[in-house]
């Protein structure tokens, strides 16, 4: 299945905005222009979706009223995604409707297969609502749950539903912004098996990684390799139940410990590690990979990126344009700016072979075109 769009209102600075994606999608901009912002939208609807309840994940954001448009007394917020797969395209619509401090949820779950109407699968407000089960839909399943629950996860654990796809692509999105002086930090297990968000259990997943699947292991030290020139070797350790782990660099004679590696190295590893570490994810967000690592290494970085392309969807947001000279693709570039009404807009080129074939008469790259302000220049 493939994310083609959010669209976003009245949630955060996305006051009114529609975000079409590709296969690779890379959000360049100010700070506080909103890119990461795009990217939250979407780990906002994934993480609704697998604790089953909105509820915490307002919470973990500030409340309702933190998490709504501040630019005028908004009452609500909506999310829309669209996706699609061989079967047809899928809308989830999720609105949160605000009741002083406290909020409730309304859903909406629609198909569109060629040659058929719009088929409404789900619909819930306030903690009631039915899907339609069964191979031919027929079958339609009241649900009363609380009125911040995720009616497509309660849907979703009836194998017969129809949006179930739906449920499934949502619950392998994968967003990832690895903190270093979490990485640094030896790993005490987390419940979670999958590779955490900021990386807090990279030892332990490079444990259980070279022992499950040494080929991917092996992977993921050479492509951080083969992008900074180090490390020659790492190895993960586990010692009642803490794991850590130790590089080899050269013309050391002695091994580092992961507390003194390099913040860029840590960075750069733990993404690697992301990207091959999480075979069940479908789609990547990764939050400025230019942070603490050096110039050159973006070019080799961002030709991971391409190549995992063959298998997961890549979201990327950047300050840099030296990222988008490392792209050939004009189309994957959306400039993200705050307007003076503070909301933010996202722009994309429309005509991407005209802006490549022009780059190329001009000897300029596409971040240079950036700087020009080609994107979206009026």
């Amino acid at each position: 299945m493939k994310l083609l769009r959010l669209h976003a209102v009245g949630y955060r600075s996305l006051r009114d905005a529609t975000v079409r994606f590709d296969d690779m999608s890379v959000f360049i901009g100010a700070n506080a222009a909103g890119k990461s912002t795009v990217l939250d939208a979407l780990r906002f609807l994934h993480l609704g979706l697998v604790y089953r309840d909105f509820r915490p994940i307002v919470l973990g954001r500030g409340g309702i009223a933190n998490l709504l448009w501040k630019g005028d007394e908004t009452p609500r917020a909506e999310l829309l995604v669209e996706a699609e797969d061989s079967v047809g395209r899928y809308e989830w619509r999720v609105r949160l409707v605000r009741d002083a401090h406290q909020f409730q949820v309304e859903e909406d779950v629609c198909q569109t297969t060629p040659g058929h109407p719009v088929t409404t699968l789900l619909s819930a407000a306030n903690g009631e609502g039915f899907w339609h089960s069964g191979n031919d839909g027929t079958t339609k399943v009241q649900m009363r749950q609380e009125p911040t629950g995720c009616a497509l996860a309660a849907a979703a654990a009836d194998a017969s539903f129809l949006g179930r796809a739906l449920a499934d692509f949502v619950g392998h999105w994968g967003f990832f912004d690895p903190n270093p002086f979490l990485l640094r930090n030896h790993s005490t297990g987390l419940e979670s098996t999958r590779f955490d968000s900021y990386g807090r259990n990279l030892a332990q997943t490079l444990f259980r990684l070279k022992r499950a699947s040494p080929d991917d292991f092996e992977q993921v030290v050479g492509a951080t390799q083969a992008i900074l020139g180090l490390p020659g070797r790492i190895e993960p350790r586990e010692n009642d139940d803490r794991f850590d782990f130790v590089q080899h660099e050269r013309g050391l004679q002695s091994p580092v410990h992961q507390t003194g590696v390099s913040s860029g190295t840590l960075r750069i590893l733990a993404l690697m590690t992301a990207m091959v570490a999480a075979p069940e994810v479908e789609l990547i967000g990764i939050e400025e990979p230019e942070n603490y690592v050096h110039p050159t290494a973006l070019m080799p970085f961002v030709e991971h990126l391409v190549r995992a392309q063959a298998r997961v969807q890549v979201l990327v947001t950047t300050h840099s344009p030296l990222l988008l000279d490392c792209l050939d693709d004009p189309a994957a570039v959306h400039v993200v700016r705050r307007g003076d009404d503070g909301a933010t807009r996202v722009v994309s080129e429309s005509d991407g072979d005209a802006v490549r074939n022009a780059l190329e008469q001009s000897g300029f790259r596409l971040g240079a075109f950036h700087e020009t302000r080609g994107f979206g220049a009026s």
